[in-house]
């Protein structure tokens, strides 16, 4: 859909930023009427109408100065957006078919992708499709058990249930078994989780994985995702579970050694009994699961590292 000039969409929606979010989701499909309804209900065009660009930048840097704490990195959400900013190469809704081919050229209508993000081959022997939240939950506490070198864990939060409880029992007896198998100690486990989400109450996953990180130091790292556009003023203003829709972190990945399940699903027992997801598990598949793996810990490089009380 062609869009109308710039010029009526800053003055609409306030700002230059907005318009390049605007325009890169009818890119992507959403249409420019279903864009605008949602506009209104966004906390950044919220906050764009309330202050200027130039008086946005001036009060970001205050506020940062003013409540900065030690462990908190410098530097600029905005670059974090920089992908999201640019001006993207138009995608190829199809490509020519191959002479002779049967299937309409439908393996070439997707080789565009490997040109712009990560691509992998898997057989589709080595893929499956889990059916119930009970399976996912069974097999996620079978490989847990069974995990030789490296288990990672990312999700929105972990629940405080019994269910919950029982996965990390499941841990501390692999991280045990480890260690009495072998004697010097392979296992690794790394959990990534959003800092904002896990912060509804006193007892929450930090909580829960306090007592493995005690036990196992150097072997277990948690991961507490805090997006850098929550800061300043702005998080002391905004009320818990509001401060979500600023942004939270919302990998859904779950890797043991070289297999891994891909879902839509949290950790959390609503998840393992009866809220139906997607879990689609991927057999042996080395490098896919060093992207996953290599893909958390560089977000677990920018986060906060939870730590067990002394």
């Amino acid at each position: 859909m062609k869009l109308p000039k710039i010029k009526m969409i800053k003055a609409k929606f306030g700002s230059l930023r907005c318009v390049r979010l605007i325009h890169l989701a009818i890119k992507l499909g959403y249409s420019k009427s279903s864009v605008e309804m949602a506009a209104p209900m966004s906390w950044r065009r919220l906050l764009s109408s309330v202050y200027a660009p130039a008086l946005a930048g001036v009060f970001t840097r205050m506020s940062d100065r003013l409540f900065r704490t030690g462990d908190r990195r410098r530097g600029s959400s905005v670059l974090l957006l920089a992908p999201l900013l640019a001006e993207s190469d138009p995608v190829p809704l199809s490509q020519p078919c191959p002479p002779g081919s049967a299937h309409g050229g439908l393996l070439t209508r997707f080789l565009w992708m490997a040109d712009s993000v990560p691509a992998f081959r898997v057989p589709g022997a080595r893929v499956r499709v889990l059916h119930s939240p009970d399976e996912f939950y069974q097999l996620l506490k079978a490989r847990i058990k069974t995990a030789e070198s490296r288990v990672v864990l990312a999700s929105l939060y972990l629940g405080t249930g019994p269910l919950e409880q029982d996965l990390v029992d499941c841990m501390q007896e692999a991280l045990e078994s480890s260690h009495r198998e072998g004697g010097a100690s392979d296992l690794k486990i790394s959990v990534l989780l959003d800092y904002t989400r896990i912060s509804r109450w006193k007892q929450n996953s930090r909580s829960m994985l306090v007592p493995l990180l005690r036990r196992f130091p150097g072997r277990v790292r948690v991961s507490l995702y805090h997006t850098p556009d929550l800061r300043g003023l702005l998080r002391l203003l905004v009320p818990e579970r509001f401060n979500e829709t600023i942004g939270v972190q919302h990998i859904k990945v779950y890797l043991f050694d070289n297999s891994l399940i891909i879902s839509g699903a949290n950790l959390s027992d609503s998840y393992f009994t009866n809220r139906q997801d997607r879990y689609v598990l991927l057999e042996d598949c080395p490098a896919l699961a060093d992207f996953f793996s290599q893909l958390v810990g560089a977000v677990g490089t920018c986060t906060k590292a939870a730590a067990a009380p002394r």
